[in-house]
């Protein structure tokens, strides 16, 4: 295991922080990511107080953004194809705290030529704590 830059949190073994390319991404995060020996990929997000709401827990709002680039990620990753959100469902399960480890769990259900579905969830120690499922259409990389 390696210690994060502040000493205070051990990021697990196979996990690296994720700056990935997205300017958003660099207020909502840090997000760090593993590939599994299965060529899976799996995001994660370790909750600093700015990702809190007014009764100390993770931000709503926080949960789908990162629900939302975890599945657009393992679209990318696994389709090597760009992709934007058409629609995504959130289902709130239970809470997470400040210093809490998110790891995320998407499969890819179907693609067709332009629309990819994805379904998945968010755990804390083991347990589910949200559910989603998107519809992203494949763009084109900008020049």
């Amino acid at each position: 295991m390696k210690k994060q830059d502040t000493g205070e949190f051990i990021i697990p073994d196979g996990f690296e922080r994720s700056d990935g390319q997205a300017p958003f991404g660099s207020h909502s995060g840090p997000y760090y990511q593993k590939i599994t020996s299965e060529n899976k990929l799996i995001r994660a997000l370790h909750v600093k107080p700015y990702h809190l709401n007014s009764m100390r827990f993770l931000h709503g709002g926080m949960l789908m953004t990162f629900a939302d680039a975890a599945m657009a990620s393992v679209i990318i990753h696994e389709t090597d194809r760009p992709c934007v959100t058409l629609k995504m469902n959130s289902e709130f399960l239970s809470a997470a705290l400040e210093g809490d480890w998110i790891e995320t769990h998407v499969d890819i259900v179907r693609t067709t030529k332009t629309i990819a579905f994805a379904r998945g969830g968010l755990m804390v120690r083991g347990k589910m704590i949200f559910k989603c499922d998107g519809v992203f259409h494949f763009v084109r990389k900008k020049s």
